[in-house]
């Protein structure tokens, strides 16, 4: 029964991750899931679909451990309880705030009949990992080393490439990559909590760089040296906030495969054009391909005096914070009345995961005020690109 958080094992306990950014507002709205005797995680994650040993929106940071002997019949019984609560909400559609992943927990914990009860719901399950959850603790991450790499899942996945998994290790900074010895086409770091991509060695060999659901706000003016190859790289739901942040992608001439998406600078005015503009080799940008027409248009958007004039305009880079300043966090600009008004009307409003996400994503860019009208406009832009 021992918790392994380090392999996300929390066996006989309810897990509770953050929802980004509407946790940080509602301090206790968050996404649930309930473990197995061997502390695999199940979680209600979207309509008809039981996510396992993957939850959604991150790894756990909150858990409570529940004594198994509570339940008639014991592990085995709490285990078939949590796989029928799991195969009934694969049949069920995800609701926010009828039925979701708190609802599928208490069908669970009901099924068993924990403690001898079976009036567990969703007020009763978020209290008590709210009242008696442990943290998890942050501070055991991970530096890439000889024997992280070696212990590291190591494979040839289907486009015949080798690729190295150091997935969801917490892993703070890029450093030490040098010890893979160039040996892989693929290298996926996603899911830690990576700030800046810089710190690389020459590897002439990579091809591809995953780094889905990091942190990264920062790209280092040196990529394109230390990666000759690089050919597809992958940054979605990151931190680059502004269109100058990505120029030195510029620098990367065999990039062809780009992904921003989840990145705050995706709602800027003008986002799509200027990444086409600016990194010419680009064939696929956010999984959508790149036609003739739009490179055409975005060439004629920023050019001469007039395309000088809307660049200046538009393209500025992120403040760099030094390292000093990194470790005391600025206190949180207080946000006018109107914009939480605003903010509360969009929370209310979002009935499904994908809506969770659209306010995440507006909320991102630091303005909830007129970023519908924003968003549609884009949207819009870009069905009209797609259909050409």
């Amino acid at each position: 029964m021992d918790i392994r958080s380090d392999q996300h094992r929390y066996p006989f306990c309810i897990v509770w991750t953050p929802i980004p950014l509407i946790s940080w507002l509602f301090p206790f709205i968050g996404h649930i899931g309930i473990a197995t005797s061997k502390g695999i995680i199940r979680d209600f994650a979207g309509s008809n679909y039981v996510s396992e040993d993957n939850m959604a929106f991150g790894w756990p940071t909150l858990y409570h451990q529940l004594n198994p002997e509570k339940v008639n019949g014991g592990s085995e019984a709490w285990d078939n309880s949590v796989a029928e609560a799991s195969d009934e909400y694969k049949r069920r559609l995800h609701n926010l705030f009828l039925d979701n992943c708190h609802s599928h927990v208490s069908l669970a914990l009901n099924t068993m009949r924990y403690d001898g009860k079976s009036n567990w719901n969703n007020f009763r399950v978020a209290a008590d990992i709210n009242l008696h959850g442990k943290f998890v603790g942050f501070f055991t991450m991970v530096r890439i080393s000889v024997d992280v790499v070696n212990d590291a899942y190591q494979f040839i996945n289907p486009c015949k490439q080798r690729e190295i998994s150091l997935r969801n290790l917490q892993i703070p900074t890029i450093e030490n990559l040098g010890v893979t010895r160039d040996q892989f086409d693929v290298i996926d770091l996603s899911d830690n909590n990576i700030r800046k991509l810089d710190n690389l060695p020459r590897l002439k060999r990579l091809e591809t760089l995953l780094l889905h659901n990091n942190r990264v706000d920062f790209i280092s003016k040196e990529i394109g040296d230390q990666l000759t190859k690089l050919s597809t790289l992958v940054l979605t739901n990151n931190n680059l906030a502004q269109l100058g942040d990505i120029d030195v992608l510029a620098a990367c001439p065999r990039l062809e495969y780009l992904s921003l998406q989840g990145n705050p600078l995706t709602h800027l005015p003008k986002y799509r054009q200027y990444v086409i503009y600016k990194l010419k080799n680009v064939r696929v940008l956010d999984y959508k391909r790149i036609r003739l027409a739009e490179r055409q248009a975005a060439k004629k958007l920023f050019k001469g005096e007039s395309g000088a004039r809307l660049k200046g305009e538009l393209v500025k880079r992120s403040q760099q914070i030094s390292e000093g300043d990194e470790e005391t966090e600025q206190p949180p600009k207080k946000r006018a009345t109107e914009e939480q008004k605003k903010i509360r009307e969009l929370i209310s409003g979002a009935k499904t995961l994908v809506d969770v996400e659209r306010v995440q994503q507006i909320l991102q860019i630091g303005e909830a005020n007129g970023t519908e009208e924003q968003q549609n406009g884009q949207n819009g832009t870009d069905v009209h690109m797609e259909e050409q």
